[in-house]
């Protein structure tokens, strides 16, 4: 992925509802806090809707992003669900967590393909994320 570097703002209210609504299903109150902090700094460079995030709340330790994670891996988790956009097919959202921070919200449209923008406010029914 390519990032476009962008004056750091808060996420728009349907970023901020995915990026909460995602970091609420790992239970890890570091997490939470990161997102109530959480600034968007880049947008994806193909367009599509994803974001990449930093936030100045403390880091996840490594050992308790090694047993959140579906893997076992101590530098990486992901929070993934699948929303429905405007015309009704699905909606990959992931939340991406780097090194015990925030990194990216990923939405991506698989029906249109990269470089598809999917406004985060028109989705609905962000139906039973999991920790991967």
């Amino acid at each position: 992925m390519t990032w476009r570097d962008v004056p750091p703002r808060p996420p728009t209210p349907g970023e901020r509802r995915l990026l909460d609504a995602l970091a609420a299903v790992v239970g890890e109150p570091l997490l939470r806090a990161q997102a109530g902090t959480a600034l968007v700094d880049g947008v994806c460079g193909c367009g599509c809707s994803s974001v990449r995030l930093s936030t100045p709340s403390a880091a996840v330790p490594a050992a308790r992003v090694a047993e959140l994670s579906a893997t076992g891996r101590d530098d990486h988790l992901a929070v993934e669900g699948t929303g429905r956009g405007p015309d009704g097919h699905a909606v990959d959202v992931v939340l991406h967590v780097v090194r015990g921070r925030l990194y990216e919200l990923e939405v991506f449209d698989p029906v249109a393909g990269e470089g598809a923008a999917v406004d985060p406010a028109t989705l609905t029914g962000l139906a039973d994320p999991v920790v991967t």
